[in-house]
């Protein structure tokens, strides 16, 4: 009796034994399964503002690029007007800068005409070009560059006036129709002056 006893609650130990190994292995699952759902409602949370950042980052980014497009092509219009604005200057300051040199010029080229003159006066007083130099404080060379200067405006001044007074004297000396008329019949020839006669120049 008593060995019957002890077998039936051995099976009734290991039932419940079983029981409570398969009661637990269902909670673990139960618990699995309720942190896998969980897990899975925060993916999908998290997918979502993911997605959207994407989005907005991918948008941002155009429209980075447009603003900077947009700039970069404002900046090559004010630099196309910019180097035009720069060509107009440059031009204006080359025909300013022209003009200044021939007006310089202009005026060194007079006040190197009163050098010359100086120097043309200097020397005919019998000083020498190394003394006129040292008078002047210049160099030989320039005191004969400037003679030089002095005696090519004097031939053409000497030139000019030589031409000026024969054309004076041609008008003053043409007699006119009349006059040639009186003084000399028809058929005669007027005979030039001989030389020796007071029509001859005296020479120097």
């Amino acid at each position: 009796m008593v060995g019957h006893h002890t077998t039936g609650s051995g099976r009734k130990r290991r039932s419940s034994a079983t029981l409570a190994r398969l009661e637990a292995a269902r909670r673990r699952r139960v618990e699995q399964l309720e942190r896998e759902r969980e897990n899975e409602r925060r993916v999908d949370a998290a997918l979502g503002p993911f997605a959207e950042a994407v989005t907005v980052i991918e948008a941002v980014v155009r429209r980075r690029e447009d603003r900077i497009g947009a700039l970069g092509a404002q900046l090559d219009r004010k630099l196309a007007e910019l180097d035009r604005q720069r060509a107009v200057k440059v031009a204006e300051f080359e025909r300013a800068a022209e003009q200044v040199r021939a007006d310089a010029e202009m005026e060194i080229g007079e006040w190197r005409a009163v050098m010359a003159t100086s120097v043309a006066e200097i020397r005919a007083a019998d000083v020498g070009a190394a003394e006129t130099a040292a008078l002047l404080g210049i160099s030989a060379k320039a005191v004969t560059a400037l003679s030089r200067s002095a005696a090519a405006a004097s031939d053409v001044g000497g030139r000019r006036s030589d031409a000026d007074s024969t054309r004076v004297e041609a008008v003053d000396a043409a007699p006119s129709g009349d006059e040639r008329a009186g003084e000399a019949p028809v058929g005669e020839q007027v005979e030039p002056p001989k030389r020796g006669s007071e029509a001859d120049i005296p020479g120097d």
